[in-house]
């Protein structure tokens, strides 16, 4: 009975802590997400989503030693291989250029203009795996459980959705 006891503590706790993890992860990259969403009209959910699942929350080695948040891939000259070009995991400075490429990226496929400004990740999703984005047959799903989990829909807002900023000089506080 112990045993049982001690086994149900652990996983918890590890729960908790790949939960905290996460969340950490979401607060510190959640403007890079946004900003690829203005720049290339990408939901932030699904940038989020994606870079969560396929980096580990950035505790991959993929993500640390790289800033490859997305698993992104190219082609590389090599003499072993007979076309001469292997592929490798994408190197980038930093954090911000990884985000930004995959934007970039996304961009240029053709599944995007019918897509760009469209904030149903799920169809984004759909979209990219079709095209091959991704071979595992529970990749949407995955992402899809992250993006619900963690609620990452609310940084969907477009610019023009936005509310209007207020004008602190225009606040008049009342008197007491």
């Amino acid at each position: 009975m112990r045993i049982v006891a001690v086994l149900i503590l652990l996983l918890t706790t590890l729960s908790l802590h790949s939960q905290s993890v996460a969340i950490s992860y979401i607060a510190k990259f959640d403007s890079l997400a946004i900003e690829v969403l203005n720049v290339y009209g990408i939901p932030a959910s699904l940038v989020l989503g994606l870079a969560l699942q396929e980096s580990a929350a950035g505790t991959s080695k993929i993500c640390l030693a790289k800033h490859n948040h997305f698993g992104l891939k190219g082609r590389v000259k090599s003499s072993i291989t007979k076309s001469g070009y292997t592929t490798s995991f994408l190197l980038f400075e930093t954090d911000e250029e990884c985000y930004l490429y995959f934007g970039e990226m996304i961009s240029k496929r053709k599944y995007y203009m019918k897509l760009k400004d469209n904030m149903n990740y799920l169809k984004w999703l759909k979209a990219m795996k079709t095209a091959g984005y991704a071979t595992s047959s529970k990749w949407i799903s995955h992402v899809d459980k992250m993006i619900k989990r963690y609620d990452l829909t609310r940084f969907d807002l477009l610019p023009d959705s936005l509310p209007p900023q207020i004008n602190c000089d225009t606040i008049v506080s009342k008197p007491k």
